[in-house]
């Protein structure tokens, strides 16, 4: 394919979510020229987009942090730096041309880059749905994945399903504002953080039912109740006024796979030293990869793109030796 004139970026970050936020704003420090895409109407991924009102814990610097807040944050870092914001479009495709240089053909149009950091987490948001018997009927009628304000649950008594870090952060958060909480997980043992389980057990208006499933949801125009299988102590009948589904997304990366990248199951595999793909000038960090011992925090993700963009400064400059420090970078705030 023969080069087209047109503006040509250092690195195209695929994924506005906070990692890729982050990204934007390291590769902007040192001295590239950079492009965001975000397939959303708006920045900040999971935090902003599913998560807005749930404390993040384990972040460094912050006892606690909204989600949203801390989506904020990440954007208004970047936005200082003024790196090039595409929204709402899906990159489809990725193709070299013969000077090396990448075309991204999106939903919109078509963007050139010298190299890719993909920052694409889980991909498209879709809910794990409860299995009880009419849970699809009542959903947006007390039954939510997509969880709104906090305020929306004020002196509720809201259900609970799931034992992950999802299911048990939200029935912390709603504590705050419903009357009772009652968690429901199908295991004794909690996959969550340790101090969030604890919390968890220690806070006054919270129920712990397990192990024990939702077998049906009931209801007319709302949800009104649940029938709760204990797999100990039989089936009960719980009168609720809302209900969150916890149990997580599925994975979706979908077009990414058709990109020539090697995948572990559903997560792209990179150089653990590097964060490199299978594809050279491809990058890729966050929730989406894979290399032996991943742990999936955002902490971990900062650190990976650290390691990203430096693999990038040095492939973009080969001559240039040395790393830029944040004390040493020169001051680029307009």
């Amino acid at each position: 394919m023969e080069a087209v004139f047109t503006e040509v970026f250092d690195v195209t970050i695929v994924g506005g979510g906070p990692v890729g936020l982050f990204g934007a704003t390291l590769a902007s420090l040192h001295g590239m020229k950079v492009k965001i895409i975000e397939s959303l109407p708006e920045l900040g991924g999971q935090l902003y987009a599913l998560y807005p009102e749930k404390p993040v814990y384990d972040v460094a610097g912050f006892p606690e942090v909204r989600a949203k807040d801390l989506a904020l944050s990440l954007i208004a870092q970047m936005d200082r730096l003024h790196p090039t914001v595409v929204l709402k479009e899906s990159v489809e495709s990725v193709e070299n041309l013969e000077d090396g240089t990448f075309v991204l053909r999106t939903t919109g149009g078509e963007h050139y880059s010298r190299t890719i950091l993909l920052a694409v987490g889980i991909g498209s948001f879709t809910p794990r749905r409860l299995p009880a018997q009419q849970a699809e009927l009542f959903e947006g009628k007390g039954l939510h994945y997509f969880v709104p304000p906090l305020e929306t649950f004020t002196d509720q008594h809201v259900l609970v399903v799931g034992g992950g870090d999802t299911a048990v952060d939200w029935a912390l958060a709603v504590s705050k504002k419903a009357h009772k909480v009652s968690i429901v997980h199908r295991r004794n043992e909690f996959r969550a953080q340790e101090d969030s389980v604890r919390q968890l057990f220690d806070t006054p208006n919270i129920v712990v039912i397990t192990p024990a499933e939702v077998e049906e949801i009931f209801g007319h125009q709302q949800v009104t109740g649940v029938r709760v299988k204990h797999h100990e102590t039989g089936g009960t009948e719980l009168a609720v006024d809302a209900i969150i589904g916890g149990l997580g997304f599925h994975p979706n990366l979908g077009a990414v796979k058709s990109w020539g990248i090697e995948f572990k199951g559903s997560t792209i595999k990179v150089s653990l030293d590097s964060m490199l793909t299978s594809r050279e000038g491809i990058w890729a960090v966050g929730d989406a990869v894979y290399y032996p011992g991943k742990v999936k925090l955002i902490a971990t993700g900062f650190g990976e793109v650290g390691i990203a963009v430096a693999q990038i400064r040095s492939y973009l400059h080969p001559g240039v030796t040395g790393l830029p420090h944040s004390t040493t970078l020169k001051n680029k705030q307009h």
